[in-house]
């Protein structure tokens, strides 16, 4: 079964595949567009759903520096893939640097927050527990 997302009014270009048998990604072509949307550009984050399956979620995201992705956690274990910039995420009892070409794996239900260092893009995969 095919899932797409359609354009709207904030994201005129949105209309895309979320998920079918394959999907193609163009990350490049993904940031250019959400550095181009008013979120970014008047806000201190953007997001966009990249991938949705019922076993898994990816999302690319792009916050400016010195923003701040409040504490929460995920109910599925989760991969932050620093694709440019710097960011450090904060957990309970540690506090981890990632760089461009860096990845960190955090189990489900773990507090984490993401702070942005500089102007950074990320991946971040949802593993959704199979379980529920």
């Amino acid at each position: 079964m095919e899932k797409k997302i359609d354009s709207t009014s904030i994201r005129p270009d949105g209309e895309r595949t979320l998920y079918a048998p394959l999907v193609e990604m163009d990350i490049k072509k993904f940031v250019k567009q959400l550095k181009k949307e008013e979120a970014w550009l008047n806000g201190s984050h953007n997001t966009i759903t990249i991938y949705k399956s019922e076993s898994a979620t990816i999302v690319l995201r792009g916050m400016h520096k010195k923003s701040v992705r409040k504490t929460g956690s995920a109910s599925g274990d989760i991969t932050i893939q620093v694709l440019k910039g710097r960011l450090i995420v904060e957990l309970e009892e540690k506090s981890i640097k990632l760089k461009k070409g860096q990845m960190l794996g955090i189990a489900a239900n773990i507090a984490h927050s993401i702070h942005a260092k500089r102007n950074s893009f990320f991946l971040l995969t949802i593993v959704n527990d199979s379980k529920n």
